[in-house]
């Protein structure tokens, strides 16, 4: 037979370790696992040789906003996922904010269509949950979506379109949709954010005349975080709901879940790739480009998350992918209140976490679980995705642990890269140098391969 891709003299990691060996692929699935130069004489489309090169099972982002439908001016199916494959992303998890969302299963199959239509790589879907769609949650789950997200406040005025079935205002709608989600069995993401304690900081500082770029994060503090989180924790021990709260910044979170998890609570935490890596000083240099929520926070809680995720409390590394337009990041240059807030970045997530494998931050090894395996066990997606093993799918994140170059803003395939500020110019140690999704190389050395528009799947959790 002829093979799809050989991936030869392999260093691949596997069950809890790094291996030797070459990787035989045929219609988009690992077939078999040689020992190093075993494969030699066998036929193949398409031959790598990783010598010298560490092979991953493909890197999943749990987080991502490609906006379609809605806003396809921020980014679109086809774009984001140029850029997730361009980072060495082979699966994203797309959430519901979407117009309009996908809180019902029409919906969904709408946003599932678009995206097949256009993907480069393979992609994992979030339902809307909130108080007014509990009736949805079985047939979401039916649909095979991974998982839910909730925010906790009214939609926003002209928006309510956008978040129908996307919040819980109050903490009676709360603890019902926390209540029906247990039912359902399926597992409720937080965004876990105080809006009225924001809301009345936010009032304090503009009285006080203190509107400088500081003002996101002084009006974002700790306890915004921390006393949602330990709500959803009381609510979710109270009712059975499955928790998991997004994108963690504040190490008191981490610990209020820690001893939850050591209780039993089934609760499941994400951090960004960006919170372990920058702190308040970006927005107060980098100003709107670095405006997201939550805010970057400061240097103690970025050090103190990093035991809580070698530990695995932090269960999973994200990057919160949150693309705009340039004009909506502008409009905050002197106000830094009228910015949108968000980053983009599944092109960068990757490359900056090997730069602090580089620095001795993290093993590889860690890595590859909080940004792959971990994901993929979480979401239902395991062993299909997150493994190097008979039967899975082919998907691979090829990497050079020594190269060592600068990132360039200007080379990103996602449409935010003029907001990319941050990130433009780094030198970084590590780089992903092929992205093989289910056999196909989608990216060789930082190009992707566009006319794989379309190869990308829905894939359904527990298939």
């Amino acid at each position: 037979m002829e093979y799809q891709l050989i991936v030869k003299n392999a260093k691949y990691y596997a069950a809890d370790r790094f291996w030797d060996g070459d990787i035989l692929i045929a219609d988009g699935k690992i077939t078999a696992i040689m020992e190093s130069g075993g494969s030699q004489g066998l036929a193949a489309e398409n031959t790598i040789d990783a010598r010298g090169l560490i092979v991953a099972p493909g890197f999943i982002d749990s987080h991502v906003h490609f906006r379609e439908p809605g806003s396809p001016d921020r980014e679109n199916f086809f774009s984001g996922s140029c850029a997730a494959a361009a980072g060495g992303i082979t699966t994203f998890c797309e959430m519901p904010n979407s117009c309009p969302p996908p809180n019902c299963v029409a919906n969904l199959r709408r946003r599932i269509d678009l995206a097949e239509e256009k993907s480069v790589v393979d992609f994992a879907m979030f339902g809307a949950a909130g108080y007014g769609n509990t009736q949805q949650f079985a047939s979401l789950l039916e649909q095979g979506v991974i998982a839910f997200k909730t925010f906790l406040q009214p939609s926003p005025a002209g928006r309510e379109e956008e978040f129908a079935g996307l919040t819980a205002n109050g903490d009676g709608e709360l603890y019902a949709m926390m209540r029906a989600g247990a039912v359902s069995g399926g597992r409720y993401f937080f965004h876990c954010e105080d809006a009225d304690l924001i809301a009345m900081l936010e009032r304090e500082l503009h009285e006080a005349g203190e509107e400088g770029y500081d003002f996101h994060y002084r009006s974002r503090c700790d306890l915004a975080e921390v006393a949602v989180v330990e709500k959803i924790i009381r609510f979710a021990e109270a009712t059975g709901c499955k928790a998991g709260i997004v994108h963690i910044t504040v190490p008191e979170s981490c610990r209020l879940i820690k001893e939850a998890k050591a209780r039993g609570v089934d609760i499941a935490a994400e951090t960004c790739f960006q919170y372990l890596i920058y702190d308040e000083s970006a927005i107060d240099r980098f100003g709107p480009c670095a405006k997201t929520n939550p805010p970057f926070r400061s240097r103690q809680d970025v050090e103190g998350l990093w035991p809580y995720l070698l530990d695995g409390t932090i269960n999973m590394i994200g990057s919160d992918h949150a693309p705009l337009t340039a004009d909506e990041k502008k409009r905050g240059e002197k106000q830094i209140w009228k910015a949108f807030s968000g980053i983009a970045g599944v092109e960068v997530m990757l490359p900056l976490m090997l730069d602090q494998v580089a620095k001795g931050r993290i093993s590889l090894a860690q890595l590859i679980r909080s940004m792959s395996e971990n994901t993929a066990r979480l979401y239902g997606l395991y062993p299909r995705k997150g493994a190097i093993a008979v039967g899975s799918d082919a998907d691979l994140t090829i990497i050079d642990p020594e190269r060592e170059y600068t990132l360039s803003s200007a080379d990103m395939y996602t449409m935010a890269r003029a907001n990319n500020r941050m990130f433009d110019g780094l030198r970084l140690k590590g780089r992903p140098v092929f992205t093989v999704s289910r056999g196909r190389v989608v990216m060789n050395e930082g190009k992707v391969d566009t006319a794989a528009r379309g190869h990308g799947h829905f894939v359904a959790a527990g298939v």
